[in-house]
């Protein structure tokens, strides 16, 4: 039997946060929160653009997008989730390639201007790459299957990384402590430290997130937000925020005073992070894409994660393409 999509509307509050809570695949990007903190930062310039998309057996999926108006709204571009991060559908029901069909369909030929990096924890999302969905950069992320339990990731580690159980106990002899934030200081303070990196990194402050971001993130008071601090002798040394949902943690953002990365602050902070995550049976930790980032990405092999495949797909209508070529050549 043939599947169609019989209606298509704009999803409500509880419609989103229901599905979003039963989805197995879900991660924190596809939640109503997210694209509500891009919407405070941008100074309502991305809106939450929720559908939910019903089909002609029933079942339904919400596509959780933001919508980003430019030019005085001339144009509009939806963004499969705010900030580059995993976007695509989900579902309380069993999504089939069928349904991913018509998703993708809709996705990149109904909306117009779209950014959409797929989900690869969706293996409905992931088929449609096997089918030939068109991409326009490729890109993986790297992560670690949690399902053994902290106790046999860490024999793998004494095994195949060394270095980084080296790392960890020199942390540890050195008296680096792990704990949550939890005061507008200590995210003021890991700010501080994010601005260090900037500088280390070669970038000028206005290349990142400014201070509002962060400060959006500990008003929400979110159980599914957790900003994790490196402490030695009362001092912060590094930071890395992570955020949660259903089986799914991500390590989203990390920073460090080049101070004291001697000390090893951040090998034990993803150390603690990730038996964390084994502790409250998460099925999956995501160390996220990084960027092209050579160092970064070895820093996270110290690990011994799996890859993942997650591209981006852009579509753009002809008058997104001119304005975009006018933008590079007045630059």
């Amino acid at each position: 039997m043939s599947i169609a999509i019989t209606n298509i509307r704009e999803a409500s509050s509880d419609e989103w946060d229901t599905i979003w809570r039963a989805c197995e695949y879900a991660t924190y990007f596809h939640s109503r929160e997210w694209a509500e903190i891009w919407n405070v930062y941008s100074d309502r310039k991305i809106q939450p653009h929720p559908l939910l998309i019903t089909f002609s057996d029933s079942k339904s999926a919400l596509l959780p997008l933001t919508k980003q108006n430019r030019l005085k709204g001339l144009i509009s571009v939806y963004l499969s989730s705010s900030a580059g991060t995993f976007g695509g559908w989900i579902s309380q029901d069993r999504i089939g390639l069928s349904h991913a069909e018509l998703l993708g369909d809709y996705l990149t030929g109904k909306l117009g201007n779209l950014i959409w990096r797929i989900n690869p924890y969706d293996k409905s999302a992931t088929c449609l790459l096997k089918k030939g969905l068109k991409i326009d950069c490729f890109d993986e992320t790297q992560m670690l299957f949690l399902n053994k339990g902290f106790e046999e990731t860490c024999k793998q580690w004494t095994k195949e990384q060394t270095s980084l159980i080296r790392a960890v106990r020199k942390a540890q002899k050195e008296g680096v402590t792990v704990k949550l934030a939890d005061t507008r200081s200590d995210w003021q303070t890991y700010y501080r430290i994010y601005e260090d990196s900037l500088r280390r990194w070669g970038k000028r402050l206005d290349e990142g997130y400014d201070l509002r971001l962060f400060e959006t993130l500990f008003t929400r008071r979110s159980p599914y937000i957790k900003l994790w601090l490196a402490m030695n002798n009362g001092v912060t040394l590094a930071g890395a925020l992570c955020f949660y949902a259903n089986r799914h943690a991500v390590y989203w953002h990390g920073a460090a005073l080049e101070k004291y990365l001697n000390l090893r602050p951040v090998n034990l902070l993803m150390f603690e992070i990730i038996k964390d995550a084994c502790d409250n049976r998460y099925s999956w930790f995501d160390f996220n894409p990084s960027g092209g980032y050579k160092g970064v990405v070895a820093f996270k092999n110290s690990f011994g994660p799996a890859l993942l495949p997650c591209p981006v797909i852009e579509r753009s209508t002809a008058l997104y393409k001119i304005v975009k070529m006018a933008g590079r050549l007045f630059k």
